[in-house]
């Protein structure tokens, strides 16, 4: 357990605001960066701090897109779902969730 544990915060989802980005971006895939700032309730700075951590890790990339404004997107990759998905089975494993 003690190796879980380690392993867990060295994981750039071992931050909680980064594992609810991701917790929320896995089921849809992308959403635009104000969306997330407003669920999340975060200030631009503190987001983009930690969007900037995870795409540094491979965890999201961050786009733009154009409409009638332009817009920032955020998408969770491949990597990042599999880190999530190792993440969470550690978190199972702690609290004996099997």
């Amino acid at each position: 357990m003690i190796d879980e544990l380690t392993r867990l915060s060295k994981s750039p989802l071992g931050n909680p605001t980064r594992l609810a980005i991701a917790l929320y971006l896995l089921p849809r895939e992308r959403t635009t960066f104000s969306s997330l700032r407003k669920v999340l309730k975060l200030t631009p700075g503190n987001l983009e701090f930690h969007l900037k951590a995870l795409e540094e890790a491979g965890i999201i990339r961050t786009y733009y897109g154009f409409g009638k404004r332009p817009r920032k997107f955020v998408e969770i990759t491949e990597e990042g779902v599999e880190e999530l998905e190792e993440v969470l089975r550690i978190l199972r494993e702690v609290i004996g969730n099997d």
